[in-house]
């Protein structure tokens, strides 16, 4: 692509984004960045940069990164970030700077109908039956282009019959499918071959970096350019996919495959209802309500540890011995239907899978599982992905930049960096466009109730009705956990005199659109509030957060992370524990000031910020803001 114009003249005073963009105003900080990014492409070196809400990230890595010979490809974390790169910010940077470009905008198979699935799955096993559904969606395939779900506005997010036809890879034939040159998923990657730049999110980033080159499900092409948006949950992310699952889901629908292709074979169909009935006695042994827990170290009704994989070894035995037994049965079968095949295989990984999670004793990893639903997930997630992570992404790419408006904490960028694997990187730290000197003040009550206090929860139940008098409602109240968020909403309910919105109560983009509908509102809301959620101008006036956002240390995947810590002689909870915290709490406080016309108003009642020593920290890593212990202060500034 051309190197014209150059950045100065798209970015500088009086360029084409200031000409052509209405309200833009001219942002040194974007600039710094967009020419940040550039350096790193050009010496084809890795960038780590932070950049301040009001910034312009996205057109300040997007525009830069479109001047290399590679391909590039942008990766978010949220489907909100892709659509607003790909239905906003990509139609303006064709019409005015590469009307030649070329994009696609991926997302994961379970987006996409499978044409093999609704031509041969029917009838399904749904209750009440889908035929007319069925039909509809028939007659959708026939006419589209993409067999994107998002066409459908009227299918809902957990419609099971989409769940039943969706195009994910676990029982894909690839090439051998008879449908394989009109599949919606071999358009998309012909397309994604076919461009210049590709918008992902993390998750099928990394599904497809944990795939081997030549495996099926692979839907990305190579790329020379990578870059990380929201680059703080990319650990996560990669810890979810670089790891083992298997299910009691997956057995079920495995048995559910089996059954519809082999029904006139009477012996394979009892021996499908074995698997079933042990998966039952498997999957049924494991305790636990719903939530995260050990397999090693289960603590038992006495408080004793308890090894379950030791524990449950009858139950695998015998669900693991009628696996072999269909597997033998369908091996031996002569004239077996096409589809048995990839069953096989399946049946096959599964088995793999199961002797994995059961039998394994990696010391670089974890094995846990979780209760969702009726369901069971069984786990192994690596430990540490940093060395994976440089291994498959900056020693294979030959320009990753990692930009987020949280990766340094306490001004350092070395903490990401080390969860990360990111070797040698150019760093950079713009503040952003915004004055949160005088946009924001931040409220941290002196003498507070710690947070496991019998007086913590109606001492802040005051401090949060004594803010919203002053804010007049208008304010996240974000909570570090479901129960905390419970009680403080049952009992904000019979207090307050505004609206009390509540996570959970309906999906959440209603929930953010009557929010900002909704004159004085105040919403109640848990983890997934305090990063993604943008409310500009006068409907948020404050964000109220509990207490210091720890993580769990008794979740599977933290304790082994701070276990690890521990083993290297290294201290877990200043080097992993704050760390984590500080960049969950900007995030949080972050909701606040998203445009130079906003006000309001950080609370924190946690007086760990003030009475521990690593309180500065966390301190020194939020905005820099006028901080008070003082009520009176808050109602001055809103005067």
């Amino acid at each position: 692509m051309s190197c014209n114009p150059s950045l100065d003249q798209i970015f500088g005073p009086g360029g084409i984004l200031e000409q052509q963009l209405p309200k833009y105003e001219f942002r040194p900080s974007q600039l710094q960045m967009a020419n940040a990014v550039l350096s790193a492409i050009d010496g084809e070196g890795h960038l780590a940069v932070e950049a301040g809400t009001g910034t312009g990230k996205t057109l300040a890595y997007l525009i830069p990164a479109l001047y290399s010979k590679r391909r590039v490809i942008v990766s978010t974390a949220t489907r909100n970030l892709q659509e607003q790169l790909f239905f906003k910010d990509i139609p303006f940077i064709k019409r005015h700077l590469f009307p030649k470009l070329s994009v696609t905008y991926m997302k994961g198979r379970n987006n996409f109908i499978c044409l093999k699935k609704l031509y041969h799955n029917a009838p399904l096993p749904i209750a009440g039956g889908a035929d007319d559904e069925v039909r509809e969606l028939r007659e959708w395939a026939g006419r589209t282009e993409t067999g994107d779900r998002t066409e459908l506005r009227w299918l809902a997010d957990e419609d099971p019959v989409w769940k039943h036809l969706d195009a994910r890879g676990e029982s894909c034939v690839g090439q051998k499918c008879e449908y394989f040159d009109r599949c919606f998923i071999t358009k998309m990657r012909q397309r994604a071959l076919e461009s210049d730049l590709i918008i992902v999110n993390h998750a099928l980033l990394f599904a497809n970096l944990a795939l081997q080159t030549d495996e099926i499900g692979r839907v990305m092409p190579e790329f020379g350019v990578l870059i990380l948006d929201e680059a703080h949950e990319v650990e996560d992310v990669a810890c979810s996919h670089f790891g083992q699952e298997v299910s009691s889901y997956q057995v079920d629908e495995l048995c559910r495959d089996f059954r519809q292709v082999f029904r006139e074979h009477p012996d394979t169909v009892q021996s499908v209802e074995d698997i079933e009935t042990r998966a039952a006695g498997f999957f049924g042994a494991f305790p636990g309500q719903e939530g995260h827990f050990s397999l090693n170290i289960f603590k038992g009704q006495n408080g004793s540890a308890v090894d379950l994989r030791l524990e449950n070894g009858a139950t695998f035995e015998r669900l693991k011995a009628a696996l072999q037994v269909l597997y033998h049965q369908v091996q031996r079968m002569t004239n077996r239907p096409a589809e048995a095949e990839s069953l096989l295989r399946r049946l096959n990984q599964l088995g793999k899978d199961l002797d994995e999670v059961m039998g394994g004793d990696s010391e670089a990893h974890v094995y846990w599982y979780e209760r969702r639903g009726r369901g069971l997930v069984l786990h192994i997630s690596p430990i540490d992905v940093a060395p994976i992570l440089k291994e498959v992404v900056f020693d294979t790419t030959a320009t990753v930049v990692l930009t987020s408006a949280t990766l340094t904490t306490a001004g350092s960028f070395e903490y990401i960096r080390g969860r990360l694997g990111v070797p040698k990187a150019c760093e950079l730290s713009v503040a952003g466009e915004f004055d949160f000197a005088n946009q924001a003040i931040l409220y941290v009550p002196k003498s507070f109730p710690e947070p496991k206090s019998t007086e913590y929860f109606l001492r802040a139940l005051r401090e949060i009705r004594e803010i919203l008098k002053i804010t007049e409602g208008h304010a996240f109240l974000l909570f570090t956990s479901f129960q905390q968020m419970n009680r403080f909403y049952r009992s904000l309910q019979e207090r307050l005199e505004f609206p009390l919105l509540r996570q959970g109560d309906m999906p959440k983009s209603r929930l953010l659109e009557s929010f900002r509908s909704t004159p004085h509102a105040v919403l109640c809301a848990t983890a997934s509030f305090w990063q993604g959620v943008d409310v500009q101008g006068d409907a948020l006036r404050a964000v109220i957060i509990d207490k210091l956002p720890f993580q769990v240390p008794s979740e599977p995947i933290v304790a082994a992370r701070l276990n690890h810590l521990e083993r290297d002689g290294r201290n877990s909870f200043l080097e992993y524990s704050v760390p984590e915290a500080i960049i969950t709490l900007r995030q949080g406080l972050g909701r606040l000031i998203r445009s130079r016309q906003d006000r309001g108003v950080l609370a924190v009642f946690d007086s760990r910020l003030r009475s521990r020593s690593y309180g500065k920290l966390f301190l020194e890593s939020l905005p820099n803001c006028p901080v008070t212990d003082n009520i009176v202060a808050l109602r001055n500034f809103y005067k």
